[in-house]
């Protein structure tokens, strides 16, 4: 081996190792990636479900204290006893005593059709229904829309006004909700007009509203499912969400008194990694030694099969018995010259043995393939560079000729192939007489694309062979008038 050889084979093995190097980098590159993906998708995914489960949480919460507040809100009762004079022994009873001791409701509130309080109860205690401003005042907007709700809900019956069916069930329920602060404390809200359930009726006009008042506070939360799942668990306002705590806005969306729940999150990506990390090193050097090995025997093998290539090459385009130009390489020049474009001219030559098939017959295969090895070097010289001889397979070659290819010429020439063909071939223990027959076309004249042109000149052969053989025959079209024009074979 040549230093220039030695020289490229180390090369190419330097080519091989940092190959393998960089598929190492790229699979230790690729196992970061999907572990980090896998990372922010499983702390994506849990802080989604997190953000699901917390909302379900207040949403529950609202309908629990809809429900509660709904056992004075929709009740004949209710009606009876606070629309007029105030029944007061209705409002310590039932409303500070059951409202407080069973549901655990902080504050209710009976707001008259002119916003003024009439009744005002702080857990047990019935205070004066003037303290009730700053609960009004932070609700006026909710008091307002449980008002045009029963409005746009009532229905007339007999001689007054009811809501028909149940006004907490459905999609579209009478009372109204949210979560704000009320009185600087962060509360679960609900109004809802003070309707009657069964027989009292309602007058014309605008109705009670009852609001209610609950605190959101993070054990109320927990004793949803009797224990809390979310660490650190708070309802904020606006501008009070910490740095680095998960949040959501909760509330009816868009008002003017913004709340969120914020909570510690936890990240699965924290356990993903702990437990990924020393799989992925063992994955990596398990990786390694299978890279090295390869590295080293594909240095082998690149290098002996750099020592052939060229010769592969070769014989991918060229006849293994003549190392003529086979079928695959004439075609190609044959495209070259089409894809070209330009206003030259090309010949084609179908050349085929006579009488080949009696030497095989006669002396074998062997013989036959020595007189197609002396046929394939005087055709290639008689070519020269005129053009390109190629063999075809068997006894058959093809002939693209790109110089002198006015008819004179080309009949010339294919008379010196038959002619040099037509000498015998001495071969170890006997001596071949055979002859040769052709058909010419011309590229484009007898057609526009290779094979339409290889067609012809394998017509005209035809034709020749047709005819006897040993002469030469022209695709109709190139030359009309030599048509079946022939030469005699000439003597060697």
């Amino acid at each position: 081996m040549t230093g220039v050889e030695s020289g490229k084979s180390r090369n190419l093995a330097a080519a091989i190792y940092l190959w393998c190097g960089l598929v190492l980098a790229a699979f230790a590159m690729s196992g970061v990636l999907i572990l980090t993906m896998a990372c922010v998708i499983a702390d994506a995914a849990h802080l989604e479900d997190e953000r699901s489960l917390i909302l379900h949480d207040v949403e529950q919460q609202i309908m629990m204290l809809a429900r509660d507040q709904a056992q004075i809100s929709h009740w004949d009762e209710a009606v009876l006893a606070l629309t007029g004079q105030i029944d007061r022994d209705f409002v310590e009873t039932e409303i500070a005593g059951w409202l407080w001791e069973d549901f655990g409701i902080d504050t209710s509130v009976v707001v008259a059709p002119d916003d003024s309080p009439v009744v005002m109860v702080r857990r047990d205690q019935v205070l004066a229904p003037s303290e009730a401003g700053a609960v009004i005042a932070d609700t006026a907007d909710l008091i307002e829309a449980a008002r045009q709700i029963y409005l746009a809900r009532r229905t007339k019956r007999q001689d007054g006004y009811v809501v028909a069916g149940n006004p907490l069930e459905g999609s579209d329920p009478i009372y109204i909700a949210d979560v704000r602060p009320v009185a600087g404390r962060m509360m679960f809200v609900i109004a809802q007009a003070i309707i009657p359930d069964r027989d009292a009726r309602l007058a014309d006009g605008p109705p009670l509203v009852l609001t209610t008042l609950k605190p959101a506070a993070v054990n109320l939360l927990a004793d949803l499912n009797g224990h809390d799942d979310h660490g650190g668990l708070a309802i904020v306002g606006a501008g009070e969400i910490p740095e680095h705590m998960a949040w959501i806005p909760v509330g009816i969306e868009g008002d003017a008194h913004e709340a969120f729940a914020v909570w510690e999150m936890s990240y699965p990506s924290d356990i993903i990694l702990a437990r990924s990390i020393a799989p992925l090193m063992g994955l990596l050097i398990i990786a390694a030694a299978a890279l090295l090995l390869v590295a080293r025997r594909s240095s082998a093998a690149l290098t002996a099969l750099q020592q052939s290539e060229q010769n592969n090459r070769f014989m991918a385009l060229h006849d293994a018995l003549t190392e003529l130009p086979n079928r695959v390489h004439l075609d190609q020049a044959l495209e070259r010259i089409i894809a070209g474009g330009g206003p030259d001219r090309c010949a084609i030559l179908c050349l085929d043995l006579d009488r080949f098939k009696t030497v095989n017959d006669t002396y074998g295969h062997h013989a036959g393939d020595v007189v197609i090895k002396v046929i394939a070097q005087r055709i290639q010289r008689i070519v020269g560079d005129a053009g390109m001889a190629a063999r075809l397979g068997g006894d058959e070659f093809i002939v693209l000729l790109h110089d002198a290819l006015d008819h004179h010429s080309v009949l010339t020439r294919c008379e010196q192939l038959i002619a040099s063909v037509c000498r015998p071939v001495a071969f170890e223990g006997g001596l071949a007489d055979v002859g040769a027959s052709i058909g010419v076309a011309w590229w484009p004249d007898n057609g526009l694309t290779a094979n339409a042109v290889i067609r012809s000149a394998d017509e005209a052969l035809y034709l020749a062979k047709k005819q006897g053989g040993a002469r030469v025959c022209f695709a109709a079209s190139a030359a009309p008038h030599e048509n079946a024009k022939t030469t005699s074979p000439v003597a060697a």
